[in-house]
């Protein structure tokens, strides 16, 4: 409900807009000066409505920069007015701008994952914003000063957090190299034509820097939509073609209208985003009917794809709540009634070892369902803890594991987690199956390509594995379906001189773990 609902807020902003445009926008203008405001301006209301269709997996950073296309779509309009409050706005606008644009470009480096000094940089920057926001309603003189020194800390703090997390946003940003040079070319070659085109106009540069943050990661940001759930709630009624001859006939009929009535460019571009808005809220209608199971349709689409994983992870919130009806509210119904007869002896050692369970059982979900991974501890520290910690729950098998592995390992998240649960359901698997007394674990990652090996010395045959029925042996089916979404590779072999080796290959692509982030 909560993507819903911000889906709307972009829909209203869209409405506003076009009654804006209806209303006031180049009122008496005519002719490129009144075109070019409402081609940017309506060009980043269309992506929106792509964008923020296409966002099923609720991403934060999505939906962020859907709110700075929302902004940029007012500040191209207002930067073209003249009059004392759209100017008031305009101005204000300004450092709203910069603080969005610098939170998303964080939150994009950092994949939408938490960061240390995270809040005490969005505080000071918010702070900042505030300021020169205030500074607009006490003078000019005042606005500038404030202004400037948002844009003096906003620029310092993300300088900072750069530097201290520097490996993450090499990472980052070679991941996303070909994207982000891929914008740079069509940034340049579209500023040009621009140039060129607006020479005649009035403040037709004024403050361009402002929109740098989208056009750097607008390819980026339509990667990640591609690769992953490029759909929209309506292509489970029409597919990729219908949509196109639905829209551009609809285009059409609604140029030879206007130019049939005599409209002029202004009223062509109100036709065609009163248009999209209609085809963005259809959008988000049949989602939400999609997603609460109330429409018939049965049409396959990458859509409905996505709707079945979100499907698979309610799934595992019920089996969370039921871990917590029958395991945890149990136990503390069973302490409860035990503790009007806590003064007995045999009674507070129940309790007391009750509890203790308790905990033990407790952590041991808590891992299984989120692995905390120390920031504190490097990734191989924290993999040799998980590898202890799993030696440790099996006291009636003495097997010993040997762990290889460079101090240097570096995971990018959300691989250093997956990585975790493999290696964790794996061994796990071998001090529960396998009656050998050695075990062996490798994990390396060279030129983005994670390697983890896990093998014993038990009397297991891979063929059996491997053909065994999924339905019992759901570790590794799961296992094997979870690489194959990363693009990665399961392979089980013989280990010499005796018993199975498992070893897994996937590629660490910073592009394509956008999709697998829930925020």
């Amino acid at each position: 409900m909560k993507n819903t609902a911000i889906k709307l807020i972009f829909w209203l902003n869209y409405v506003l807009l076009i009654l804006y445009m209806s209303w006031h926008t180049n009122e008496g203008q005519t002719g490129i000066e009144s075109t070019i405001p409402l081609l940017i301006s309506s060009l980043m209301l269309i992506d929106i409505t792509y964008i923020s269709s296409c966002n099923i997996r609720e991403n934060k950073v999505i939906s962020l920069f859907c709110g700075l296309l929302a902004l940029d779509s007012w500040y191209v309009l207002l930067s073209f007015e003249g009059d004392m409050i759209e100017n008031f706005v305009f101005i204000a606008l300004s450092p709203i701008i910069w603080y969005v644009s610098i939170r998303f470009i964080l939150m994009f480096l950092f994949q939408g994952s938490g960061y240390k000094f995270r809040k005490t940089t969005n505080v000071i920057m918010l702070i900042t914003c505030i300021g020169s926001l205030i500074g607009v309603g006490i003078s000019d003189r005042a606005f500038a000063c404030l202004y400037g020194l948002q844009f003096l800390i906003n620029w310092l703090c993300f300088l900072f957090v750069v530097i201290y997390h520097w490996k993450r946003i090499a990472f980052a940003l070679k991941s996303e190299r070909k994207c982000i040079l891929f914008s740079v070319g069509i940034i340049t070659i579209a500023f040009l034509v621009y140039y060129f085109a607006t020479m005649n106009l009035h403040n037709h540069l004024s403050n361009f820097g402002i929109y740098l943050p989208v056009l750097m990661f607008c390819m980026s940001v339509h990667g990640i939509v591609l690769k992953g759930h490029n759909s929209y709630p309506l292509s489970t009624v029409f597919n990729k073609s219908q949509t196109a001859l639905i829209i551009c006939s609809s285009l059409v009929t609604i140029g030879l209208i206007v130019l049939l009535t005599g409209g002029s460019n202004k009223d062509l571009f109100i036709a065609v985003n009163t248009l999209f808005s209609f085809i963005y809220i259809c959008n988000i209608i049949l989602g939400l009917n999609l997603k609460q199971g109330g429409s018939k349709i049965i049409k396959e689409s990458k859509y409905n794809e996505a709707l079945q994983q979100l499907k698979k992870e309610e799934l595992l919130k019920t089996e969370f709540a039921n871990f917590l009806h029958d395991d945890v509210l149990q136990d503390l119904l069973s302490v409860k009634n035990m503790v009007t007869k806590a003064h007995r002896p045999d009674i507070q050692d129940i309790i007391i070892e009750t509890l203790d369970n308790l905990n033990t059982h407790i952590r041991e979900q808590m891992q299984d369902y989120h692995p905390v991974i120390l920031k504190n501890l490097t990734a191989k520290e924290n993999y040799q803890n998980l590898i202890e910690s799993i030696s440790q729950s099996f006291p009636q098998r003495n097997i010993l594991v040997s762990f290889d592995c460079t101090n240097d390992l570096f995971l990018v998240e959300p691989y250093n987690v997956l990585i975790y649960r493999l290696l964790k359901e794996l061994l796990s698997n071998v001090f529960k199956h396998s009656n050998g007394n050695r075990a062996w674990v490798m994990l390396t990652q060279e030129n983005s390509i994670i390697e983890l090996s896990v093998s014993d010395d038990g009397n297991a045959v891979p063929d059996i594995i491997i053909a065994a029925d999924k339905e019992k042996h759901k570790g590794i089916a799961s296992i094997t379906e979870q690489v194959n979404k990363m693009d990665g590779s399961i392979i089980i072999s013989e280990n010499t001189p005796h018993g199975i080796c498992i070893q897994i290959t996937m590629p660490m692509k910073g592009d394509a773990s956008y999709q697998y982030f829930v925020s």
